[in-house]
């Protein structure tokens, strides 16, 4: 008798269990849904869209690039060339210059 109950029971809670993941998948249905529609809504993406787009992006990296050269947001997106400590030269740095030094003395030692 007891065994039966237990049955019961698991299966009570199996059902409000698949009744609430129903809920849930249905409430992200409808969000996925009403992404889908505002992502339809913003209009039809052409080669003119792609375009703009692409003017718009160069437009923002050549002004970064105008303020990184005119020393405003000092700091900020500076690049500068790593030079070898040895001999100033980029390209390299001291451990591959050593290498390149003992390598051309055993070229040059032949």
């Amino acid at each position: 008798m007891k065994s039966i109950q237990s049955v019961i029971y698991k299966i009570v809670l199996i059902q409000a269990r698949i009744y609430t993941l129903k809920e849930v998948n249905c409430t992200i249905s409808k969000q996925c849904k009403a992404k889908k529609t505002r992502i339809q809504q913003r209009g039809i993406f052409n080669i003119q869209n792609a375009n703009t787009l692409l003017n718009i992006r160069e437009v923002d990296v050549q002004l970064e690039e105008e303020m990184c050269m005119s020393g405003r947001g000092q700091g900020e997106g500076r690049t500068t060339v790593r030079r070898c400590g040895n001999c100033g030269e980029p390209g390299h740095n001291i451990c591959i210059y050593k290498k390149d030094k003992k390598m051309s003395n055993v070229y040059s030692s032949d």
